[in-house]
């Protein structure tokens, strides 16, 4: 029988959902549900190519509609590998701010009625360390909870940094037991992790 480990216990892999609607729109989606666009479709198709070579055990969700979107091809590409929603997992609440412009707010402080940066990276990473399961685990979720999880694991902030759609991440923990890990794209071509800075 398989064993399951913690999710923090060795490497994983992590994938943001493809391209939403408000992503395209360029407005703050936060915890609102939004469907992928046909670009977000193709994103998914995408992380199915660049996860082909690796090995998925289990796989856990952000559970609204653009992250599962893009977590049901990646399972049926792996043989049907079941998916668990997660709901502390979820994108940071922008309260007031979602479904507004991006760029007319600052997302390194609090929204009203929503998360702070700090209130949300304590939340997804409580949620984070209870997840186990069979190895290797991909996390399909969104790009806040990757800017939680680079904080948290490899001490950078990446507060103002979005990671690409679609582009698979490994995280690897560094053999030098400093406590630290790395954040590396996974099959894709050699690119930036993020997207431009608008």
């Amino acid at each position: 029988m398989p064993i399951s480990v913690s999710l923090f216990a060795s490497r994983f892999l992590f994938v943001r959902h493809g391209e939403s609607v408000s992503n395209a729109a360029e407005l703050f989606s936060g915890q609102m549900d939004m469907e992928l666009t046909e670009q977000g479709k193709r994103d998914a198709e995408e992380s199915v190519h660049w996860l082909a070579e690796e090995e998925i055990g289990s796989i856990y969700s952000s559970p609204l509609k653009r992250v599962w979107q893009t977590a049901e091809p990646i399972a049926t590409a792996k043989g049907g590998v079941e998916i668990h929603p997660v709901e502390g997992i979820i994108e940071r609440s922008y309260g007031e701010w979602e479904g507004q412009p991006s760029r007319d707010y600052d997302r390194g402080t609090k929204p009203p009625s929503g998360e702070s940066p700090e209130e949300f990276n304590r939340r997804t990473i409580e949620a984070l360390k209870v997840l186990s399961g069979v190895p290797p685990i991909l996390i399909v979720t969104h790009s806040g909870t990757f800017r939680a999880l680079r904080g948290h694991l490899c001490g950078i902030d990446t507060t103002y940094d979005s990671l690409k759609n679609g582009r698979p991440v490994a995280f690897t923990p560094l053999e030098s037991g400093d406590g630290l890990w790395t954040a590396k794209l996974v099959g894709a071509p050699n690119e930036e992790l993020f997207l431009p800075r608008t």
